[in-house]
C-alpha cells in the first residue's frame, strides 16, 4: 500500500500544480449550478432530479479532461521510464493514479452539494432520493475515469486519449436508445444493460439497485485490469 500512496500523493500535486483541477472543476461546479437554477428556481421544481441528469451529462463530457494526463503526460515528459523501472507493482501504479483522479471527482460532487442549501431552505426534498442521486452519480465518475485511464496508458497524446474517452462514454451513454432496432430479446436485455444512462437514471429516481452499483464496479474492475496488464506488457 506504500507503492499507491507514493503514487496517489505525486498524482495529487501534479493537479494542483497545474490548471488543469482548477479548471475543471470550476468548469463543472458553474456549469452544475446553472443547471440547477435553472431547473429549480426558472422551473419552479423543487427536486434534483432533472440537475442530476444534466450533470451526468456533463461530468461525461469533462471528465476525460481529468484522465487524459494519467499516462499520457507520463509518456510526453518521458517519466514513464523512471515509474516503470521503480520498485512499485503495476497494480500499484494503476490504482493510485486512479484514486488520485476519483478524488478530484469528489471535490466535484462536494462542490455541488451547495446547491443543497437552497434547496432545503425553500422546498422539502426526499433525502434518501437526493442520497441516492449522488450515489449513481460517484459511481458514473468512477467509471467514467477508469474507461479514460486506460485510454490514457494507450496513447501518448492526450488529446488523443481525451477523444476516445469522450467517444467511447458518450457511445456507452446513449447505446440504450438502439434497444428498439435489435431483432432477439437477448440483444435487446444487452444493449439496454450496457447503457450508462438507463442505470444512472434508477438512482436519479432514488432507486438504487444492486445490479446498477454492480454493473459500474464491473466496468472499473474491467478497466483497470486492462490497464494494469497493458502495464505489465510494456514492462
Amino acid at each position: 500500500m506504500n507503492g499507491v500512496l507514493a503514487v496517489y500523493r505525486k498524482e495529487i500535486l501534479t493537479y494542483f500544480r497545474s490548471p488543469i483541477a482548477y479548471f475543471v472543476v470550476a468548469v463543472y461546479l458553474v456549469g452544475a449550478g446553472y443547471f440547477f437554477t435553472y431547473n429549480v428556481f426558472l422551473t419552479g421544481t423543487a427536486t434534483m432530479t432533472e440537475t442530476f441528469r444534466n450533470m451526468s451529462i456533463l461530468l461525461v463530457t469533462l471528465l476525460p479532461i481529468v484522465s487524459m494526463r494519467l499516462f499520457s503526460a507520463e509518456y510526453g515528459t518521458r517519466t514513464i521510464e523512471l515509474l516503470m523501472t521503480l520498485p512499485l507493482a503495476a497494480w500499484e501504479i494503476v490504482i493510485g493514479k486512479y484514486l488520485g483522479a476519483v478524488t478530484i471527482l469528489l471535490l466535484m460532487t462536494v462542490g455541488t452539494m451547495i446547491d443543497l442549501i437552497p434547496l432545503y431552505l425553500y422546498g422539502n426534498p426526499e433525502t434518501s432520493t437526493i442520497a441516492a442521486g449522488y450515489l449513481g452519480f460517484v459511481l458514473l465518475g468512477m467509471a467514467c475515469l477508469a474507461i479514460g485511464q486506460f485510454f490514457s496508458a494507450l496513447t501518448q497524446n492526450q488529446i488523443v486519449a481525451a477523444l476516445i474517452t469522450v467517444s467511447v462514454l458518450l457511445g456507452f451513454w446513449f447505446v440504450g436508445h438502439l434497444s428498439g432496432l435489435q431483432a432477439t430479446d437477448s440483444m435487446r436485455s444487452l444493449v439496454i444493460y450496457l447503457s450508462f444512462a438507463l442505470h444512472f437514471a434508477d438512482f436519479v429516481l432514488g432507486l438504487v439497485r444492486s445490479e446498477g452499483i454492480a454493473f459500474y464496479l464491473i466496468v472499473v474492475a474491467i478497466a483497470l485490469t486492462l490497464n494494469t496488464s497493458y502495464l505489465r506488457w510494456k514492462r
